[in-house]
């Protein structure tokens, strides 16, 4: 039987007004391995042509089915350390709740802006659902992230800050007890961005100096607000008025140095300044995620705590999700689940073939589990220069 492959544009079934005869496989070449199968699926090709008129179709005219093993019994694979359930499983559940935490959060913060009182039921619930889904498969609700949105009192923000400071403090140990109430505390690390004129709050460009001035000053306005609110945790105060605040003494309102930061204020500085990089703003684009997490890494021991930003870049991941990459097969593809057990080895999406042909849907490459090309790594891109939607992406290949 021979093959005479049609290149499939774009992914594209082929047509016979749109495809070309590609000499993929040599003349009386026959398909006989899952190997050849799956090369040409990695060229970008979802249709082949069978030949059958070269003589060397099976004898009845139809195919030989080959005999399938079926195993005794489908064992699952075991899950990570600290994973209580899959990563796509959670994956669903986690862009729920995030749905759900986002709006109570706007309506609790649009609430206070105009003077009124929080429902605390509501941010202590919204907490746990965090605090629960972060529990059941960390990778999942880390992941969610890298989706930016823009609203009046950053409500997104506070949430991907409150996702990956929970991460960190969890890696670092922390009870259950005590990462709820640390989840509810760095909901609120930015309250004080409620009393900030919103002129100010939503300046489209570059801060003059007297308005940087007044925005940094939402720390104190920070623990001014929560001061007369009832129930308030010495962890909420402590957040909303040291999450700027740098190891080197740099940072503000009090330009607290070392172990005069509280812990929980380190870790979310990071977060803080981790979410601030890799989110787009009209006067400077956002910057890819391992670019930040090295910006990050680069002021380890200066800015932030050393033992802490390792913790960070364990739990994101050496490639955070989102991360473009390019293979030593020549491959470019989106990091689209991360590997908890090897983060040099995550699972990636390949959009790009090494025939340099692109696919529309994405195929993906678990680098952990390769043993026929034990592909790696080599080089970390920049997405703008892909007209690509990274999210559409990774939900093509995560479901």
């Amino acid at each position: 039987m021979e093959a005479d492959v049609r290149e499939a544009t774009k992914g594209k079934a082929a047509t016979p007004d749109s495809a070309k005869n590609v000499l993929l496989l040599g003349s009386g070449v026959l398909i006989t391995s899952e190997t050849q199968i799956r090369r040409l699926k990695e060229a970008g090709l979802n249709d082949v042509t069978i030949d059958t008129s070269k003589g060397k179709d099976s004898d009845a005219g139809v195919a030989v089915q080959q005999p399938v093993a079926v195993p005794q019994e489908r064992r699952k694979k075991s899950l990570p350390g600290g994973r209580k359930v899959e990563y796509k499983e959670e994956l669903k559940k986690a862009r729920a709740t995030k749905e759900v935490v986002k709006n109570q959060l706007k309506e609790a913060l649009g609430d206070i802006a105009i003077g009124g009182s929080m429902d605390r039921k509501k941010l202590d619930a919204g907490a746990k659902l965090i605090t629960t889904s972060v529990l059941n498969n960390v990778d999942a609700m880390v992941g969610l992230t890298r989706l930016k949105e823009h609203d009046p009192y950053t409500a997104n923000h506070c949430i991907n800050v409150t996702i990956i400071t929970l991460a960190v403090a969890l890696a670092d140990g922390i009870d259950e007890e005590t990462a709820q109430i640390l989840a509810t505390a760095t909901l609120l690390h930015d309250i004080g961005k409620t009393k900030v004129p919103l002129e100010v709050l939503n300046k489209p460009g570059r801060f003059e100096p007297h308005e940087l001035n007044e925005m940094r000053k939402h720390t104190t306005y920070g623990r001014d607000v929560l001061y007369d609110m009832p129930g308030v945790t010495e962890e909420m105060m402590l957040i909303a008025t040291q999450h700027h605040e740098m190891l080197n003494g740099k940072g503000y309102p009090n330009n607290l140095m070392g172990d005069e930061i509280h812990r929980f204020g380190q870790m979310t500085a990071i977060a803080d300044v981790y979410d601030a990089l890799t989110s787009a703003r009209v006067y400077k684009p956002a910057m890819p995620p391992h670019f930040a997490l090295g910006r990050i890494y680069q002021n380890k021991n200066i800015e932030f705590n050393g033992d802490l930003v390792d913790l960070f870049v364990k739990t994101l991941g050496l490639y955070p999700v989102g991360s473009l990459v390019q293979l030593d097969t020549n491959e470019v593809g989106v990091v689209a689940e991360p590997n908890p057990d090897n983060f040099r080895q995550p699972k990636v999406g390949c959009f790009i073939t090494r025939y340099k042909k692109f696919r529309q849907f994405p195929y993906l490459v678990d680098l952990a589990n390769d043993p026929q090309e034990n592909r790696k790594i080599v080089k970390v891109l920049n997405p703008s220069k892909y007209k690509i939607d990274v999210d559409k992406m990774i939900k093509m290949c995560t479901g």
